[in-house]
């Protein structure tokens, strides 16, 4: 337990840091993020039997790279200036370049590869690294720190929440199929605590006038969208999991497991998060 707090503190106070400071210091760090996520992710299904190329982690690294240096507005893209044809969104090309590797790989190496393995390899790249991108972007945004803050602090109330409300009251299972230990009283109490956290989150930047871009109505609905989305990045980690025979996808943070045991429900959290501030004119784009 006290390996498992003070590992927890540590990864927590880099990952402070980083939304705070902003800029290339959180770029170096969802990179660092990513890639381990993205190789976690292949080695999870290496261990069910199948062979993602690893070798396209590499490729879905420098795509975020790229997305990130060029300040495209998504992992999907990446502009560049050209003379001939004004601006070009490189990412279809290099996309498109990597799939036709890909399905040679499948005719050439047909007896290392198949076309599971192609589909766990492009899957692979977009859970982690398409998803992991919109922290970049929710922190580019208008007010960034604050609106990163919000996911985040919305998907850990909802886990905390469903944590503690769910060993005090939970009798009936959720999806016992998937995750054993989470009870429909666990769910509904991280849903309510999701809320309830914002809403206090939202009275204190309102009320002290570090932050009013964004209405007190605002961090209700949203603490509605994080309480219901991180839940679900929850469980579909736990789903992809049980299918790989494993209980966490790495051993990297002491007492926690893998990159992708602590940031599943944020990988949803914060791009659902990011587009409905998006939708609502918050932040500017």
């Amino acid at each position: 337990m006290k390996q498992r707090v003070i590992s927890g503190i540590v990864v927590a106070a880099i990952a402070v840091a980083a939304i705070l400071i902003g800029g290339y210091v959180l770029d170096i760090l969802v990179l660092l993020f990513g890639g381990i996520g993205i190789f976690e992710f292949y080695n999870a299904f290496s261990k069910r039997g199948y062979a993602p190329i690893k070798l396209f982690g590499i490729l879905y690294i420098v795509l975020l790279a790229l997305m990130m240096y060029f300040d495209g507005d998504s992992y999907l893209s990446i502009m560049v200036e050209a003379k001939a044809f004004g601006r070009v969104n490189l990412f279809p090309p290099i996309f498109l370049l990597g799939m036709l590797i890909l399905l040679a790989l499948l005719v050439f190496r047909h007896e290392a590869y198949n076309a599971a393995d192609a589909a766990i390899t492009v899957f692979g790249g977009f859970y982690v690294l398409f998803l992991i991108s919109y922290f970049v972007k929710l922190r580019d945004l208008e007010g960034g720190v604050y609106l990163f803050f919000l996911a985040l602090i919305g998907a850990v109330a909802t886990d905390t929440f469903a944590y503690f409300i769910g060993r005090a009251f939970g009798k009936r299972k959720l999806i016992e199929e998937i995750s054993p230990n989470k009870t429909v009283a666990g769910c509904v109490g991280g849903f309510v605590g999701s809320i309830a956290v914002l809403m206090i989150y939202g009275i204190v930047l309102w009320f002290t006038e570090a932050y009013r871009g964004l209405p007190l109505y605002h961090y209700a609905i949203i603490g509605a969208i994080t309480g219901i989305v991180s839940q679900i990045g929850d469980l579909a980690a736990s789903a992809i999991k049980r299918y790989a025979g494993i209980k966490d996808f790495g051993k990297i943070i002491p007492g926690h497991g893998g990159i992708l045991d602590r940031i599943d429900s944020y990988l949803f959290a914060i791009p659902v998060v990011y587009y409905y501030l998006l939708f609502c004119g918050i932040g500017g784009a």
